[in-house]
């Protein structure tokens, strides 16, 4: 080496030499042995300027976590090589190939089967997008587009998709397979790499599998340089990642005058005290930038003598020594002595990003009066690049890297650029611009772009954008998609419309259609207007129109949404009714019951497809804009749409969107002023059949969260619905319909904890939602389910100090505080969810008089004492049967008021029997017990005890163990009133029984 090192007259400094940063490293390793032992996973940000040792410290924890048998993946974003968005699919990718090189049999077997088990049907999308998941889990999954929708998108098992889904779709299957990679005997270490040249769809995906609460034995470490413009995106993302997740900050600054002399003293083979004079001056010099450090020492002022076997330097001459303050341009200058047509290569080489091949680099070169083979070895012998495998380079770094690019005269760049793009273009087959090569191509084009004239170039460069920005939108990557429209519109000219129609027009969709993901309404709304003033025919403004009412629907203005799409339908041959009224209402509901009875039993699913092109466009509007009024004030508008909707299905046929109105036509016949329970569980369950006769996976959440959430309850076993809104919830991560995903995670809290099931395993689930909801954006479902995982944590409260309150730990507010705001807000769903489970949970605890008082809350609070019959969920069935418990109750304690309480009691269980008359199961014991009560008040012993008995023995056959404990409590203090204190201790202790093993 030391041969070698005085041919070359620099100082040999290894490239994984590690110096100081013991206290780094401590954090570091500390985060690593953390989740070893616990399995918990944590992040570790590394902040520092460029040059500062933030790879160099990684480094140390990825051999670390080899020893341990390990996996690490690493992305690394670049600001002048490939796509932000498309770096995690690469280092997924570089990792299984790695993987698949480096396994033995039963490892690989082991990952096949986690991947399969975790990812399931979305293995297709992501082998797609890592070619390389393929040799891990076999060949047979497949992901292709809809050919009679180009606004779908098709994977395997799942029906076509709206693009506006995908991304919530691609983050979900990433967090699954992330999660099938990382188990105990193989910790996972995921780097993100130079953070800030990440775009705003990278930091998104990578806040949501940094939160993921399903991903164990994972460490995840971030580094950004803390001085570039990027740092402003990356801040926030780290804030939101602290909600979730214990975050470590490290921030690394120049390194000390005693850590120089270490790395000069073992470079140069010296004692400390002998090389501390020359470690002064460099420090001094490089201001004690690693980087700077090495690239010093190595240029040549310190040679090696063969005859005494010694470095050698003059330490006045390099005090005196001129240096420029930044380390691009240190190393700029030392490029500049190299002979010109090793700069040349340089420059190339610069352009081509962080890693390039051969193959590549000769599509690319123009001038060959250089000889390659030479050039390239000495360019990575002096430091420059590293050949990491053969006809494979990667720069030493990339403040290198900047340096050769800066070899360009900056008013040549543009034109090297496009010169560049020229030749990678002219070498590219058609097939292959059906690969990554397209990108390749655009990022030198689009850098030349401003040099590029010629109508017909400008249309052919266009062109080239739009299939650049359909194959990101295929893999999720909205915002290059975004970029790649917006270049290829920008190329247009005036008379695009008249000369190249279609490619104009197919531009403007596409970018509409990423924009509205990216949430750039305003150019959305640019580009729709011209669209639709531009466009020559009606059925090429639909999309247009489409992504018109889906931005005013996100954005809340539900009456332009409306009016939009009643006129858009009018075009369309599918005129809504005259002004919303309750004749028109009550007109639609009667027409849609006449036509639905010439199809008894299951007829409707013997009916055609719907085929034609604006019937079925129309069915789309209508579903669209159904979504925005069903939660509505005024609910009637609903009414309209889904009887619509039906009468177009039984007019024109079968669309997908058929499966969603005869969920909701259930859901209305139960919750509405008809209180059809048999028409409601018929047209329900025909929904659901529906959707396996069409495949219609995309509607699937919402069809589980209306049917089994809403519909079957009032029917089915309570307990029967909770594994189908499970998988409502995973069809919707899926599908990216992460609404309803949550909207079903939220009634599935609610079902799930009024039906008695474990609560240990409810509040780690509950959770786990509402962090995911949280991730989601949202709000609304996670303060559902946060709710619900409130009263699980007040039921399983000991009384220690260490209370969790977890409106603080996930929502940072108090539960006080959070029932004012939804006061202000109007929001009087959320707080009648609010004090109700209050209510219940004094019933649970044994604390009537509090229970009493929340009650009457409820009743002066003209805000939220609203009229709930039509919403009769699981809160309102609950809520009720409360009621009754609180007015039998209050009747016994109060001798002036016992006549208005003991009504109020009697009232509620008339209402259970008759409930009880359409599902036993589920009202049976709920019955008994308000019978028991009433009894217990009227003074019939012998009819109270027959009734708390059955009502106990009701709720242990059907599963209710929560209610067989407070039917146990009640009847002990029915006990204790009768003076009958053994029998009391006795349904004491198995009240406690049942409440222990809830």
């Amino acid at each position: 080496d030391w041969k070698k090192a005085s041919l070359l007259n620099h100082l040999p400094v290894p490239p994984s030499a590690f110096y100081g940063r013991q206290s780094e490293m401590s954090i570091l390793m500390n985060s690593l042995y953390s989740v070893l032992n616990s399995g918990q996973p944590m992040m570790t940000v590394v902040g520092g300027h460029s040059g500062m040792g933030k790879s160099y410290l990684v480094n140390q924890v990825k051999k670390m976590i080899h020893k341990k048998k390990g996996y690490v993946i690493d992305a690394k974003f670049d600001v002048a090589g490939c796509r932000p968005d498309s770096v995690l699919f690469a280092a997924l990718g570089a990792f299984f190939g790695w993987f698949v090189e480096k396994s033995d049999d039963d490892s690989k077997a082991q990952m096949r089967q986690r991947i399969i088990d975790d990812v399931g049907f979305g293995i297709g999308d992501l082998v797609q997008a890592i070619p390389n998941l393929s040799k891990v889990v076999g060949e047979g999954y497949t992901h292709n587009t809809n050919e009679n929708n180009p606004m779908m998108v098709v994977g395997e098992g799942v029906a076509a998709l709206p693009k506006h889904q995908l991304l919530h779709r691609s983050k979900f299957l990433l967090c699954k397979l992330a999660g099938a990679i990382a188990v105990a005997q193989h910790p996972l270490l995921l780097v993100f790499d130079d953070l800030q040249w990440a775009d705003e769809t990278s930091l998104s995906v990578i806040q949501t599998i940094v939160s993921d609460p399903d991903i164990r034995y994972c460490l995840y470490v971030g580094c950004y340089r803390d001085n570039e413009v990027g740092t402003q995106k990356v801040v926030p993302m780290i804030t939101e990642v602290k909600r979730h997740l214990n975050v470590f900050t490290i921030n690394l600054g120049p390194l000390e005058k005693e850590t120089v002399n270490t790395l000069v003293s073992e470079a140069m083979c010296l004692p400390p005290s002998l090389s501390q004079p020359l470690a002064a001056i460099v420090h001094t010099k490089t201001a004690g930038s690693p980087l700077f450090c090495v690239s010093f020492l190595s240029d040549g002022m310190i040679r090696f003598n063969l005859n005494t076997r010694c470095w050698e330097y003059d330490i006045k001459r390099i005090l005196m020594k001129e240096i420029p303050l930044s380390v691009v341009q240190y190393m700029k200058d030392q490029m500049t002595k190299l002979p010109l047509s090793y700069c040349l290569v340089l420059k190339l080489s610069s352009c081509l990003g962080r890693h390039f091949d051969l193959v590549t680099f000769l599509k690319a070169k123009v001038k060959s009066d250089y000889d390659l083979v030479k050039v390239l070895p000495f360019v990575c012998q002096i430091g420059f690049l590293h050949e990491i495998s053969p006809g494979k380079f990667m720069w030493a770094h990339d403040q290198v890297r900047q340096a050769a690019y800066e070899l360009i005269p900056e008013h040549m760049r543009e034109q090297f650029h496009l010169l560049i793009a020229t030749r990678l273009l002219m070498n590219t087959t058609e097939k292959e611009l059906q690969t990554d090569a397209i990108f390749a191509i655009l990022r030198h084009m689009n850098k030349g772009i401003r040099l590029v004239q010629k109508d017909e170039q400008k249309y052919e460069v266009a062109r080239l954008n739009l299939l650049a920005g359909e194959a990101c939108i295929k893999n999720s990557s909205f915002h290059s998609a975004g970029d790649y429209f917006t270049i290829g519109i920008k190329l247009l000219p005036e008379e695009c419309w008249e000369s190249e129609y279609y490619l104009a027009l197919n531009l403007y969709d596409a970018a509409q259609e990423a924009l509205f993901v990216t949430g750039d309404f305003p150019t959305l709304r640019q580009l729709n207007a011209e669209v639709i003033t531009k466009a020559t025919g009606f059925d090429d403004k639909l999309n247009s129109y489409n992504n018109l009412v889906r931005h005013l629907v996100s954005s809340e203005q539900i009456e332009e949404a409306i009016s939009t799409c009643t006129s858009v339908l009018s075009e369309l041959g599918e005129p809504m009714p005259g002004p919303v009224t309750n004749e028109a209402c009550y007109q639609a509901i009667v027409t849609t019951k006449m036509m639905l009875a010439e199809y008894p039993g299951d007829e409707v699913l013997g009916l055609q497809l719907m085929d034609d092109p604006r019937k079925l466009a129309a069915a789309e509007f209508l579903q669209c804009i159904l979504l925005a009024t069903f939660n509505s004030p005024d609910p009637r508008m609903g009414v309209l749409l889904v009887s619509k909707l039906i009468q177009m299905t039984l007019e024109h046929g079968l669309s997908e969107a058929s499966t969603f109105a005869f969920a909701m036509y259930g859901t209305m016949l139960v919750h509405g002023t008809m209180k059809d329970l048999e028409g409601g569980y018929r047209y329900g369950n025909l929904a659901i059949k529906l959707l396996n006769v069409l495949g219609a996976s995309r509607f699937k959440a919402r069809v589980f969260t209306m049917v089994f959430g809403l519909v079957n309850i009032w029917r089915d076993p309570f307990q029967a619905s909770l594994d189908s809104l499970l998988e409502g919830y995973n069809a919707g991560c899926i599908t990216g319909d992460v609404e309803y995903a949550f909207r079903s995670t939220h009634i599935y809290s609610e079902l799930a904890l009024f039906t008695g099931q474990d609560l240990a395993m409810l509040q780690e689930k509950t959770r786990s939602y509402a962090k995911r909801a949280s991730q989601c954006k949202q709000v609304g479902a996670e303060l559902s389910i946060v709710l619900y995982l409130s009263v699980v944590l007040q039921l399983t409260d000991d009384g220690s100090s260490s209370k969790e309150d977890v409106y603080q730990t996930l929502l940072n507010t108090t539960e006080d505080a959070l029932l004012q705001l939804l006061e202000s807000r109007n929001d009087r769903r959320s707080c009648f969810i609010m004090l109700n489970n209050r209510k219940i949970t004094h019933i649970f605890k044994g604390e009537m008089e509090s229970a009493v008082e929340v009650y009457k809350q409820i009743l002066n609070d003209p805000m939220i004492s609203l009229n709930l019959e039509h919403i009769q969920t699981m809160p309102y069935i609950m809520g009720a049967f409360a009621d009754g418990l609180i007015a039998f109750f209050c009747a016994r304690k109060s001798d002036e008021d016992k006549q208005k309480w003991s009504k109020t009691g009697e009232d509620i269980m008339e209402t259970f029997k008759a409930w009880e008359v359409i599902s036993d199961w589920n009202f049976g014991n709920k019955s008994l017990l308000l019978e028991a009560e009433y009894y217990f008040l009227q003074g019939k012993n012998e009819m109270a005890l027959e009734k708390y008995e059955a009502s106990i023995a009701s709720a242990k056959s059907h599963r209710f163990v929560h209610e067989m404990g407070l039917a146990n409590y009640l009847f002990g203090q029915y006990h204790l009133a009768q003076g009958r204190r053994d029998d009391a201790r006795q349904s004491f202790f198995e009240a406690k029984k049942c409440y222990i093993t809830w």
